[in-house]
C-alpha cells in the first residue's frame, strides 16, 4: 500500500504527542523547582534540549531512509490519520489547447482524480458517519523538477463548461468514492509529469515519517 508516509501514522502521532506533553511538562517542573528548590531546576531543563534532540534525529532518520515512489494510474495513495482513510487515485487524463474560450499557455492537462474513502482501513467500531479529510494540494512535477499548479483561468473554464465546481474536502462515508477533475497548464515539451497531492501545514511538516517533513522524500501519482 502506497501513502504518505514511511512510518506508522498512529505511531507518529503518539511520538509527537508524547513529546509535545514531556516537553510542557519539562518546562512547568522547570519553573516549580526554580521557585522551591532552585538547584535542582537545572535537571529537567537539561532534559528538554535531550529530548527535543531525540525526536529531530528519529525524524531526520526516517526521511534519510525515504525515497521517491510513484503510483500507478489508477492506484490509491492512501492519506494516513489515525488509521488510513482516504485515497486519491488518477483515473483519467486529456490534454488540449483550449477550454472554451480559454487558450493555454502551453497545454491543458486535464486530470480527473478519484477520491476514495476506504472501509477496509477503519476499525470495526467507528461506524458509517462520514468524514471530511483537510484537502490535499495538488501539483504536476516534470521530469526535470518544474512545478505546475491548478491555474485559475483554466480551472474557471472548466467549471463553466461542465457546470459546477470542483471540491476534494467533502463528507465521504466508508466505501463512497468521488470524482473531481483538475485543470494544469503545462508547457508543450514537458516530460515525464507526475502529479504530487500533499497535505500540508502544521501538524504533518513536524511528524516523523511524513512525506512533508523537511528532507523526506514523495509519493507520486503516475498520469501515463
Amino acid at each position: 500500500m502506497y501513502s504518505n508516509g514511511n512510518f506508522e501514522s498512529h505511531l507518529a502521532a503518539l511520538l509527537f504527542l508524547g513529546t509535545a506533553g514531556m516537553l510542557l511538562l519539562l518546562a512547568v517542573a522547570t519553573v516549580v523547582l526554580y521557585f522551591s528548590r532552585r538547584r535542582w531546576a537545572r535537571y529537567p531543563l537539561l532534559a528538554f534540549p535531550v529530548l527535543l534532540a531525540g525526536y529531530v534525529v528519529l525524524m531526520a532518520l526516517f526521511s534519510l531512509t525515504s525515497y521517491d515512489r510513484t503510483v500507478a494510474r489508477g492506484d490509491e495513495k492512501f492519506f494516513c490519520a489515525l488509521d488510513c482513510h482516504i485515497a486519491y487515485s488518477v483515473q483519467n487524463v486529456e490534454r488540449m489547447k483550449a477550454i472554451g474560450n480559454t487558450t493555454a499557455t502551453g497545454e491543458f492537462y486535464v486530470v480527473t482524480l478519484r477520491s476514495h474513502f476506504d472501509e477496509r482501513t477503519i476499525a470495526p467500531w467507528r461506524g458509517n458517519s462520514p468524514l471530511v479529510a483537510d484537502s490535499p494540494s495538488l501539483t504536476l512535477i516534470d521530469g526535470n523538477g518544474g512545478q505546475y499548479s491548478v491555474p485559475a483561468e483554466g480551472q474557471k473554464a472548466w467549471d463553466a463548461s461542465q457546470g459546477k465546481q470542483q471540491m476534494l474536502g467533502i463528507g465521504l462515508r466508508p466505501g463512497e468514492s468521488h470524482l473531481t477533475t483538475w485543470v494544469f497548464d503545462v508547457p508543450e515539451n514537458a516530460q515525464s509529469l507526475r502529479m504530487l497531492a500533499e497535505v500540508r501545514g502544521f501538524p504533518t511538516y513536524v511528524l516523523i515519517g511524513d512525506e512533508t517533513s523537511p528532507g523526506h522524500h514523495k509519493t507520486y501519482l503516475a498520469l501515463r
